[in-house]
């Protein structure tokens, strides 16, 4: 929720007023107080504390603005948490904000996150294969269907609810339905989600308990990256809404590569999953990892600066010495393009991430990302939120274009091998997972992954 402080609120004030002062001390009160109060706690306060110059008029319009704004920081009405580490997009769901005032103990963990009432789905895609999502991807194909999926997209954001999740809903989607359902062990492991949720275990996969040992993991950093022979990869990364896509050379390892060296045994693993640390992650079969994509291809003069009108450019390209010279204009990418941990970009170390405390998202590519070229390779084209543009060249925004951008998680901290074996709790990134980002490291676990 967006927060005004004193200051802001003194500023608005006459500075001789005796308002100023008390905007001081009513600052922290009104980011405490619902905003249905708002306009009974000005109407409470004598005329005499105001000004002339700061009329019954003016009044009503700041007390209408100052409202105005602390709902938009707000998805819906609900308590406010002290924090909250929700993927981002969703932390101002009243959802969070009831959780965190039912228990303040999962602020800033793991149970912070969709994941605590969503769970992920199998899906069959038309060419027959069969994957597991994880829940944020799951969740998304809701708004935003694949047309490569036959089977399994979830109906409706009710069918993407795990036991905890349902049991939530029915009870009323509240505080008070939290502690109504404190007592019920939803998930069915013998554990009450009251327990569970103290526990900072997840109360809708029975799969977690209190008192379970955690998933052995394996830590990465530069100087085991380092150990390996570099890979270069030059492609296009295509995005989905920014304004421009973009060539780049990233330099890294290949996953299967990385995965090898760790010593982890593939045999009984379904899919693995890279995982940031605001919650966001994307799932590859072993077969999307363990074997070249397709040839990419290379666009030139598509630049700003190639235009008469520079806002058509839409592509931005490496500096110039990061292309390479065998580029030619709509011709086949040199090398074969495979999927990668990136620690470089265009020759120099990916600007390490950090989380943003205005926006509350994180800012950044590195220290490591994970690199997926484009399964099916096209030409860039704008980004949706700037088409149409008017132009009519052919390169305005194409849904059915590869916009393999949004596969490429930035700042991966965690490297999952699915499924963690039965009996070990799921690692935890969340709460882990900034701290990681900080010594620039990264944890792989899950099937098959012996300790470090």
């Amino acid at each position: 929720m967006t927060r005004l402080s004193s200051i802001s609120l003194s500023s608005l004030l006459p500075a001789t007023s005796p308002a100023a002062s008390l905007a001081t001390r009513l600052a922290a009160l009104f980011v405490a107080l619902p905003s249905t109060l708002f306009s009974a706690l000005f109407s409470a306060l004598p005329s005499t504390l105001f000004s002339a110059r700061f009329s019954a008029r003016f009044l009503a319009v700041f007390t209408t603005m100052l409202t105005g704004l602390l709902l938009a920081g707000c998805g819906s009405k609900g308590p406010n948490p002290a924090t909250s580490l929700s993927y981002q997009g969703h932390e101002n769901d009243s959802d969070s904000r009831y959780l965190l005032a039912a228990y303040p103990g999962a602020a800033g963990t793991r149970l912070d996150d969709c994941q605590t009432c969503h769970r992920g789905g199998q899906v069959t895609y038309r060419s027959g294969k069969i994957s597991t999502l994880n829940p944020c991807s799951y969740c998304h194909l809701v708004p935003y269907p694949d047309q490569l999926i036959s089977i399994g997209v979830p109906r409706n954001y009710q069918a993407t609810l795990n036991p905890f999740g349902l049991d939530y809903k029915n009870a009323g989607r509240s505080v008070s339905a939290l502690h109504a359902i404190a007592g019920a062990d939803s998930d069915g492991d013998t554990h009450s989600n009251r327990n569970e949720l103290n526990a900072l275990r997840y109360p809708g996969d029975a799969g977690s308990q209190p008192g379970q040992q955690s998933a052995p993991t394996i830590t990465v950093g530069m100087n085991e990256l380092a150990g390996h022979a570099p890979y270069d990869q030059f492609l296009l990364m295509n995005s989905h809404s920014q304004q421009y896509d973009s060539y780049a050379r990233y330099t890294g390892v290949k996953v299967m590569d990385l995965l090898k060296w760790a010593g982890v045994d593939l045999a009984g693993s379904t899919s693995i999953t890279f995982i940031a640390p605001d919650g966001f992650a994307k799932d590859f079969d072993l077969e999307e990892l363990d074997s070249p994509y397709p040839d990419g291809l290379y666009y030139a003069d598509l630049d700003p600066g190639s235009f008469a009108e520079p806002r058509q450019g839409v592509v931005k390209y490496a500096p110039a010495d990061q292309l390479l010279q065998e580029l030619t204009d709509g011709g086949v990418l040199p090398g074969e393009q495979w999927v990668l941990i990136a620690y470089e970009r265009d020759g120099s170390p990916l600007k390490a991430s950090h989380l943003d405390a205005a926006s509350g998202r994180l800012v950044g590519e590195g220290p490591y990302r994970l690199i997926v070229p484009q399964g099916t390779p096209g030409a860039p084209d704008r980004g949706s939120d700037y088409s149409p543009s008017g132009y009519e060249d052919g390169y305005d925004y194409d849904d059915e274009k590869d916009h393999n951008a949004g596969l490429c998680v930035r700042a991966v901290v965690a490297i999952r091998v699915n499924s963690v074996p039965d009996g070990y709790e799921e690692f935890d990134w969340k709460n882990s997972g900034m701290s990681l980002l900080a010594r620039k490291q990264l944890i792989i676990y899950g099937a098959g992954v012996a300790a470090d």
